[in-house]
């Protein structure tokens, strides 16, 4: 979820050098036939030609090496040859970055080192304005550029000579546009040709200098620049054996009767290869048709509630845009199969909002689905639903719509909220139907591209996505709905799809902080396929604003601390990850990061040889149907009681797994503790098989548990669920106060939020034994029952506390590795903890033998206690029992 960056990300891993697994880097140099998943074993693993590898990548772009600036002023010169030929229309562009202050830039050159001759001759500005004007211009134009002015300054330059200042101030609210300075669309370049770039700049104060050549259109293409770090990345990760490379990729997508042009696509290809000729590619393609595909179907380029949005964005429904993309991306991997078959991996189809298919400006106020193709694809929809005018006038309550003539709902009523937090079941019905006709659609042109992939690689290699985000979507001001992402089900039943991927979730992913899952990771891994995460921690190296940057850390050391974390996990849970160059400037340029990753082969290899589930004591259950219930502005309640809710279960000193609703009803999930997040929406035929699925286990009733049934709202069934009789609450904010029992058993802190919720629940019939935490008027918030051995922890208000949930989890008897705040990963012999805070962390492994360090071999201490100095943010990662790290009886015990 980046708004800073096109598309993102990949996967996996490289060789086995251990037992009867050796796979040697020789083997995988020559020819590979398959890429694919496996869970045969129950944990999925990444099989190369039927050998198991390690889910480990790198991505990487393209890009420049920003060029330092100093206070001084010197000159600046480096040299590149292009990627491709441009013989007239090359422009060259300079950015500089976020930071108020000033620039100076001065004597700007080009030469043609093979021929001597002036690409550009030098730009002094000694005739002011007119000679910029002349040669160069500014972006953005007009009132969109809120930062940047140009000037000539005599006397500023090289030797006191005139040079062209550039300005930069603060815009409202530090949202920087992409301001640059470029030179006309004249210059020429050719490739095999090396060309000598040089100018005088000085900076106040100091800055990082963004210098590139491109080739101007619909989409701008990279020739050249300061030579980069791409490249130096790759064999970094090479070393540390990561072979496979996730890069973007363009989309050739001609005009018709116009052959496509594959060299932009080839030459990446190449570029990776030549870094790393061992490469496995996993090209990451932006599906977004082109401005004249746009301009011949204005009906299906989606459109606001305020209108279109600087014309992008296509509708997902589109028959015309899912046949033509569908076939342009068969075509782009028939080609790249018949051009570098025998080094591709995968393939992963990019599209919509930052190219992680949910829908353009989900983040934003506007509202999409007013284009005519929504409203095509709307009616077939309800016509599938409700086959007559009848049916939909009976479950709308409008005895004035048809088929023919529903429209899609009003911007005014998608953003009123006259229930509070939920849609009413009852006479909200027409919204919650276009909810989920968002979900489908979104869901449905995710699997149609997965098709295509898999057809024209002809089931050989691997088929990612971006999708399922549904813990993290927990937070949009408009209701998690208006994203697309809460038809996971539909995209896990997708046979054609082996992973699934997000990055880290842009919540508590810090320094001492848990890094937790956007999805439904759990569920990911039961329906057959691997989640993905797409790690962009920014490193002490990383630039920009880009998403994550508040969280950023300024030290070797502690970029690596949270590198270890983000690995460790997913080693532990079973994911795959990509080390990410969010910013294409060397994020992951330092091989002391990459020499953790090789450390991390000493948990990485253990487990590929012994697949290990991951079947965590705690569940975390989130519900898709639920979610898309949720009204605008319910993220009062989904943001404490879903998004921020992951913070207090990775702290609570047990590692847990997050879970579809569905799968836990079915009997698929086993836990000693259940934490249902969304369980509102269920009908009296659900509520039975989830309460005998989890028969025997403490249950935790998150915030509404039960009330919303397909046509009314139910206390009755909310009393079913719980096991409480529920009440409803008004006249008091949505917070509760621990009572003297509930501070006698580890209660510290107030839980909820300190503001009104419509609607809010008490225990009605909690006796003072199980009351743990009281509203203002003194209703039961939190209220734990034992009724015969079946335990109902009900809370209120939305949200949890790590104190809160280790109570639960002693009473459910599930073991708690740590008794205070700090976060925990573990499965089977492995633990690994990330410490939340400074100060010493008691380690209660609960069973005996020797706890190792994995990453040095070394004993540690002989269990199954053993009290540990931590600061705020070490990563440990150990392995219980006497048997050295990595061996067979080690993994047994």
């Amino acid at each position: 979820m980046k708004g800073t960056t096109l598309w993102s990300m990949a996967m996996t891993a490289r060789a086995l050098t251990y037992g009867v697994f050796i796979f040697l880097a020789g083997n995988l140099a020559l020819s590979v036939e398959t890429v694919r998943v496996d869970v045969s074993g129950g944990a999925p693993r990444l099989l190369v030609d039927g050998q198991p590898v390690r889910a480990r990548v790198f991505w990487g772009a393209p890009g420049v090496r920003p060029l330092p600036i100093t206070r001084a002023g010197a000159p600046v010169t480096f040299e590149f040859s292009p990627t491709e030929d441009e013989p007239a229309r090359a422009t060259m562009h300079f950015r500089f970055g976020s930071l108020p202050g000033d620039v100076y830039l001065d004597n700007i050159r080009v030469v043609d080192l093979s021929t001597g001759q002036d690409t550009m001759p030098s730009n002094d500005f000694e005739r002011g304005m007119e000679g910029f004007n002349r040669s160069w211009t500014t972006w953005p134009p007009g009132p969109q550029n809120t930062v940047g002015t140009v000037s000539v300054a005599a006397g500023k330059g090289r030797g006191s000579s005139a040079a062209l200042h550039v300005e930069l101030k603060a815009p409202p609210g530090d949202n920087w546009p992409d301001f640059h300075i470029y030179h006309h669309a004249d210059l020429a370049l050719r490739k095999g040709h090396r060309y000598r770039v040089s100018f005088w700049a000085r900076a106040e104060p100091p800055r990082d200098l963004n210098v590139a050549f491109y080739r101007p259109g619909e989409k701008y293409v990279f020739l050249g620049g300061p030579p980069g770090v791409f490249e130096s990345q790759i064999r970094m990760a090479a070393e540390a054996g990561v072979d496979f490379v996730s890069f973007p990729i363009d989309l050739p997508w001609p005009e018709p009767g116009q052959k496509a042009d594959w060299s932009t696509a080839d030459d990446v290809c190449q570029t990776v290869l030549d870094a790393n000729p061992k490469a496995l590619l996993l090209p990451r393609i932006g599906m977004d048709p082109p401005a004249w595909w746009r301009k011949l179907h204005p009906q299906d380029v989606m459109v606001w509630d305020k209108g279109p949005q600087q014309q992008v964005g296509v509708v997902v429904t589109s028959p015309d845009y899912l046949h033509d993309a569908a076939g342009r991306l068969a075509a782009l991997v028939k080609h790249l199969e018949t051009r570098f078959g025998q080094r591709v991996a995968g393939y992963h189809p990019c599209g919509q909002n930052t190219g992680e298919w949910f829908y353009q400006n989900t983040w934003d106020a506007p509202l999409n689905g007013y284009a005519q193709g929504d409203l095509r694809a709307w009616r077939a929809w309800l016509m599938r639903r409700y086959a007559d005018d009848a049916a939909l006038q009976a479950a709308w309550i409008d005895f004035r719509v048809t088929l023919a003539t529903a429209a899609v709902p009003s911007p005014s009523a998608r953003l009123a909220a006259p229930a509070g937090v939920f849609r009413d079941p009852a006479f909200e019905r027409p919204l919650i139907d276009f909810a989920e006709f968002q979900q489908q659609s979104m869901a449905e042109c995710v699997c149609c591209l997965a098709h295509a992939v898999r057809q024209a690689s002809q089931g050989r290699k691997l088929v990612l996505f971006f999708y399922g985000y549904v813990f993290e979507f927990g937070a949009v001001p408009n209701g998690p709905a208006t994203s697309g992402h809460y038809a996971l089900r539909r995209v896990l039943k997708c046979p054609d799809i082996d992973v699934l991927c997000s990055p880290i979730s842009y919540f508590d992913r810090g320094l001492g902080q848990s890094a937790p899952a956007m999805t439904a990771a759990e569920s990911v891994a039961l329906a057959g396929k691997m989640w993905l995460y797409e790690d962009d921690t920014r490193t002490y190296l990383g630039t920009g604003n880009a998403p994550g940057w508040t969280d950023a850390v300024d030290t070797i050391e502690k970029t690596n601390q949270e590198l270890l974390r983000n690995t460790a996990q997913c080693a532990l849970r079973n994911f795959g990850t990509w080390w990410m160059d969010l910013g294409s400037t060397g994020w992951f340029n330092d091989p002391r990061m990459w020499a953790e990753m090789r450390r991390l082969k000493a948990l990485d290899e253990p487990l590929l040889k012994h697949p290990r589930p991951f079947r965590p004591a705690v569940a975390a259950v989130i519900d898709e149907p639920s979610m898309i219930r949720v009204a605008a502005g319910g993220q009062v309640a989904t943001v404490p009681g879903v998004y921020e809710a992951r913070r207090a279960l990775g702290r609570m000193g047990a590692p847990y797994g997050q879970y579809l609703l569905d799968d836990v009803a079915a009997g698929r999930v086993h836990a000693g503790m259940y934490v249902f997040l969304t369980a509102w929406s269920l009908s009296p035929a659900q509520r039975l098989p989830l309460l005998t699925a989890t028969n025997g286990s403490l249950r935790i009733w998150c915030y509404a548990p039960g009330y919303l049934e397909p046509d009314q709202t139910s206390l009755d069934g909310m009393s079913q669920l719980t096991g409480f009789r529920i009440k409803r609450v008004t006249g008091v904010q949505a917070r509760a106060e621990p009572t003297a029992l509930g501070r006698k058993r580890g209660l510290r802190d107030a839980l909820g939020i300190p503001q009104r919720l419509e609607p809010l629940f008490a225990a009605a019939d909690a006796s003072a034994d199980e009351v743990l935490a009281t509203y203002a008027d003194g209703s039961a918030a939190i209220a734990l029952r034992n009724n015969r051995g079946e335990q109902s922890l009900f809370v209120g208000p939305p949200g949890l506390s790590s104190e809160l949930l280790r109570l639960a989890a002693r009473e459910a008897k599930v073991h708690l590795f740590v008794s205070s705040d700090c976060n925990v990963y573990a499965n089977g012999p492995y633990v690994v903890l990330h410490a939340s805070r400074d100060g010493p962390v008691e380690l209660d492994t609960g069973r005996a033998g020797a706890i190792r360090d994995v990453l040095t071999g070394q004993p540690i201490a002989s269990g199954p206690k053993v009290l540990l100095p931590l600061h705020k943010g070490d990563t440990r990662i150990f392995v219980i029992g006497s048997a050295r790290p990595g061996t067979l009886s080690g993994m047994e015990k």
